[in-house]
């Protein structure tokens, strides 16, 4: 039986969106990262899927989105139901604890009994009504067991290397929640099969829902650097004076491998971070000799396994190749191996030492 949402639970929706997207170049690029991009060509950008999403169950007024002060315009242009104070901006970019951290501070001004549903803008759910019972299921759950730190872990299709996974003891819990055993970091191909065949392990969400209060008892514990530096925080007031005293550092990193009260809840909704091109690809139809595309003219020959994405006004043509990622876009075009697309992030990093930040 599936835990219920009361009626009235204060759950508020909190959005990262202060990512730049590098490993999706050159269609993301730093002054308009990927969240802010139709990447699927449907109209919508990713931020506007994940708000739509959001307003299913979450009351507009507590959908919050914390992002870079650079991408303030964009936010504004693309959300524009959200007033002013529901977008929090981050003076510099120092990992998502801090970006939690922001967010706690802020909720506990506004809401002090809240519920904190923390998503990235960047996902993908092809099941929005079972992604919204599970997110009610998980609010009921926190509700009723407030001291634990709840995250979702997607059951695995296949041995990624692309995620991190989630250890957990599927023989203990209540309700389809189950303690955490411990966080893995992305691991190579034979780590993954062996998880994979353990049945012991899930994907790594990044997905997070617990009561506000709580985290900010173990944002103190586990992280006192970040606590102290947010001791002052007002809210609306300014940051710049808060952030470089974050140690720039993940919230897996500072609190949910540390904490002791982390529970998972196994989730199939349809789930893609499409944080790759690799996990694009897996996403998109493909033809029968495996190649997917998705954007402008593209003119296929004798090739197979291909990615193909074009937004540029150019005509793509491949012969006789395979196993590609090939990108088209007005200014940029990447051509690289499928299996070698880990290296896009080196590359990328290579291009902003030699060329200008409009390459970026």
């Amino acid at each position: 039986m599936k835990e219920q949402m009361t009626s009235g639970s204060p759950l508020h929706a909190i959005i990262m969106a202060g990512g730049v997207g590098s490993r999706f170049w050159p269609f993301s690029r730093t002054h308009h990262p990927k969240q802010f991009l139709d990447i699927l060509d449907t109209g919508k950008t990713l931020i506007q899927m994940t708000y739509e999403r959001l307003l299913a169950f979450v009351p507009e007024d507590r959908i919050w989105v914390v992002s870079h002060k650079d991408y303030a315009d964009l936010v504004a242009q693309q959300l524009p139901r959200l007033l002013p104070s529901q977008r929090l901006l981050e003076p510099e970019r120092r990992n998502t604890a801090p970006c939690v951290a922001l967010a706690a501070k802020h909720l506990e001004a506004v809401d002090p009994n809240a519920l904190a549903l923390i998503v990235p803008a960047d996902h993908l759910i092809a099941d929005t009504g079972n992604y919204a019972a599970e997110m009610q299921a998980a609010a009921g759950y926190v509700e009723q067991h407030p001291e634990c730190l709840l995250t979702f872990g997607i059951r695995a299709r296949r041995p990624d290397t692309g995620y991190g996974y989630i250890r957990y003891d599927a023989a203990s819990g209540h309700s389809g929640f189950h303690p955490v055993m411990r966080f893995v970091e992305k691991p190579d191909l034979p780590t993954a099969m062996g998880y994979i065949a353990s049945g012991e392990y899930l994907w790594n969400s990044g997905m997070f829902l617990w009561r506000n209060q709580t985290m900010l008892r173990q944002i103190a514990l586990h992280a006192p650097g970040i606590s102290a530096a947010f001791s002052g925080f007002v809210p609306s007031g300014d940051l710049s004076s808060i952030y470089p005293l974050c140690d720039s550092i993940s919230i897996d990193h500072a609190i949910m491998e540390k904490a002791d009260n982390v529970v998972v809840r196994p989730v199939d909704f349809g789930w893609s971070d499409l944080g790759t091109w690799a996990s694009l690809y897996e996403i998109l139809d493909k033809d029968v000799a495996g190649n997917a595309t998705n954007g402008g003219t593209v003119e296929l020959a004798e090739t197979n396994d291909c990615l193909v994405f074009n937004r540029s006004n150019a005509l793509l043509a491949l012969q006789s190749v395979s196993n590609l990622i090939v990108v088209s876009t007005p200014d940029a075009v990447l051509v690289c191996d499928r299996s070698q697309e880990q290296k896009i992030k080196q590359l990328v990093a290579a291009i902003a030492k030699s060329r200008s930040n409009e390459s970026l």
